[in-house]
């Protein structure tokens, strides 16, 4: 599973649809969380991945309040502020892994966003009710195979022989 997904005002990109969805739907899942706001100034010349997003004293920390992104306008509202901000973009690059959303404005891109969840987020991958399968490796460990044809997921999992153990044991409570 691809952990960056990136998307293009003007892109050709057959997946620009989807990846703006993607992300739209991470931006409204912020909702009531604590982020970290950062801004950093570039140039045309700026190496966009060399910009040293160490703090500084102009990065905020708040908690977003009603993040939603509608058209190519990211929209959001700061605590104890009755004033809905917002920015059209033109470049969005989110990082799912370190969960970061890179913003360049679709005006004058003169500067650079980063919005970061400072906690660790782990990814959750659902599947109704898989195909699957498993197999006892020569060393006594297992392979766990899980397939959902809907979604066209295929996860393995390698357990060792005391996990595998555990996994039994646990299952056999259900």
């Amino acid at each position: 599973m691809d952990s960056t997904i990136t998307w293009t005002l003007g892109s050709t990109d057959p997946d620009a649809e989807t990846n703006l969805a993607r992300i739209a739907q991470w931006w409204a899942a912020l909702a009531g969380q604590e982020i970290i706001w950062q801004q950093r100034p570039i140039t045309e010349n700026t190496d966009r991945a060399a910009i040293d997003w160490s703090k500084e004293s102009l990065d905020e920390t708040f908690t977003i309040q009603s993040p939603s992104l509608r058209g190519i306008t990211l929209y959001w509202y700061k605590p104890n502020s009755p004033d809905e901000r917002n920015i059209s973009v033109g470049y969005l690059q989110l990082d799912l892994f370190n969960q970061q959303l890179n913003v360049l404005p679709s005006s004058g891109k003169s500067y650079q966003l980063r919005i970061t969840l400072p906690k660790i987020v782990y990814q959750k991958i659902q599947l109704g009710d898989p195909q699957f399968g498993s197999l006892i490796q020569s060393n006594g460990d297992t392979v766990l195979l899980f397939r959902d044809e809907k979604q066209r997921l295929e996860i393995q999992i390698d357990l060792s022989s005391a996990n595998a153990t555990l996994l039994k044991q646990k299952l056999s409570y259900l």
